[in-house]
Parts: structure tokens; sequence; C-alpha cells
């Protein structure tokens, strides 16, 4: 059955009759590659007890790789995270992006309609990974780049992505499973899933309905 991707209860089949969302026709995933790692695949998460998909919970976040929390942010490990030059993160709404997704029908505008003056505001990257998606009271999680609240973003999922600091003094980007996918620098096809990608100076990562979050150097 067609689910809305904000977890609106729709008895429309095509679109969302209360946000405007396309639905999702939701499949069961594919199963995981068999590789060593640490920790068993598959398993439910620690902190929220979702079954795990990849190496972040969908769901708060909680990194199955280096058995950490999910909501706690925590120190540079040395060689890991960025070091020397800082970088940050410029959120915005993107009137071209909402636009591209009216176009492509993944939203409706008469129902979703694009914010109007929300103000770019700045977040600085630190510790060795950041995550991109909106709070869960129930599960105490807050991402360090928070899309949901009042007025946020409808198309966000929890954990949505995942920036991780790499050796060298850059970042990468992972997408743990987002509803509505995650794209980079304008392509049209969404990053793959649980698949990590080198990002740059001035690179634009699209979620959502109409959030760009474009990185800084410096």
């Amino acid at each position: 059955m067609p689910s809305c991707p904000s977890g609106h209860h729709s008895t429309a089949t095509d679109l969302c009759d209360v946000c405007g969302l396309r639905l999702q026709v939701l499949t069961a995933p594919l199963p995981a590659p068999s590789r060593p790692g640490p920790g068993p695949r598959g398993g439910p998460c620690p902190e929220c007890g979702t079954s795990r998909a990849g190496r972040f919970c969908e769901e708060c976040g909680y990194d199955f790789a280096s058995r950490s929390g999910s909501h706690q942010l925590r120190a540079s490990a040395p060689g890991s995270a960025p070091t020397g030059v800082p970088w940050r993160a410029v959120v915005a709404a993107d009137p071209a992006y909402y636009q591209y997704m009216v176009d492509r029908g993944m939203l409706d505008p008469n129902r979703i309609s694009f914010p109007a003056g929300v103000r770019q505001r700045r977040v600085t990257l630190q510790g060795d990974r950041v995550h991109i998606g909106r709070r869960s009271r129930s599960r105490g999680f807050t991402p360090e780049i928070d899309l949901g609240g009042p007025g946020g973003d409808p198309a966000i999922s929890h954990v949505h992505a995942v920036l991780l600091a790499r050796p060298g003094g850059t970042w990468s980007l992972v997408d743990p499973g987002s509803t509505n996918g995650t794209t980079v620098n304008g392509t049209a096809d969404p990053i793959a899933r649980h698949v990590e990608v080198p990002l740059n100076d001035s690179d634009r990562i699209y979620v959502g309905a109409w959030t760009v979050i474009i990185l800084q150097k410096g």
C-alpha cells in the first residue's frame, strides 16, 4: 500500500491528501552484502531498536561501525576529522530546486508551498560526523543540521544523510536510506545508499522539498 514519506495517513493513492508529497510504494529492502565488520549485520539498533540496513541507523543515526551513540557529538579522533581550516554548511531554501521537484511531480504545490522569508543559516562542521535530518522527540535525537520543526522541510527523513570527516581535512556524504533521496550538485540521480561520496569546497547537497546545503571551506 502506498505510504506518505512524512508518515501521514492518506486516502489518496498518488499524492498525499495531507501534505501533497508523492506516495511511496514500500518494498522489502534487499539484503546487505556480507562483508567483515564490527557487530552483527541486520540486528536491531541498540539505541532505538530499528532493524539495521546499513552503517547508520535510519531512525536515530547510531553508527554501527564505531558503535557510538546517535545524538552524542563525539570528539574528533586524531587523523579523522578535518583540522586547521574550518568547514561550514550553509543551509538555504532553493526555489529552483523546489520548482524542479514540482515539475517532476514529486510534490503538489497546492499543498506544499515554497517557504517565504526563510534566511540562510550557517552550521560549523565539528566532530567526525554531522547528521542531516529532523529531530525525533520520542528518540531524544536532534541532528546537528536540523531541517524539521515549524516551517521545516516536510520531505526530510529523521536521518536523511550523514557528513563524515575524512583524513586530510575533507568530508564525505552518506545517505543511510532516506525516503526521498539525496543529490549532489544538481544531478538528476540520487546518490547510492550506504556509499560514501567524497565532497569538495562549494559542493551543493539537495534534500527534501526545497533544501540546499552548500559546503564551504575556510
